[in-house]
């Protein structure tokens, strides 16, 4: 017998689902406290899921080029590093102190070292 679809999950069911998630490798848990995070949080989901599709296609026949594809993440790290350095000038604003992602700041490093050869 094939299984309804439409069948909606338990309350329990959904949380042991979440459950399992967090225990996952490369899973993080967020309390969202603004809108504009929270606005932010669903895309960042949808991007995620994008971005691994992204993966699948690239260098394919039908998919995207290397070329194409390296534009795209370019354009995407320009993005992060903007609401990184949007999210540091907000912080010294308040006084709060912002951390800047290793991520970025190894990017950053590297970016200066290429720059300078």
């Amino acid at each position: 017998m094939a299984e309804n679809k439409e069948t909606k999950l338990s309350w329990q069911e959904i949380q042991e689902k979440k459950i399992s998630m967090v225990k996952e490798r490369g899973s993080r848990v967020l309390k969202i406290n603004s809108p504009l995070s929270s606005t932010m949080f669903n895309i960042l989901r949808q991007f995620d899921m994008a971005y691994i599709n992204f993966k699948a296609r690239l260098g394919e026949l039908d998919g995207i080029s290397h070329k194409e594809g390296e534009q795209l993440m370019e354009e995407g790290r320009e993005i992060v590093m903007a609401f990184s350095d949007y999210t540091d000038r907000l912080s010294k604003r308040i006084r709060f102190r912002y951390y800047t992602p290793r991520e970025i700041s190894e990017f950053m490093k590297n970016d200066q070292d290429m720059g300078s050869k």
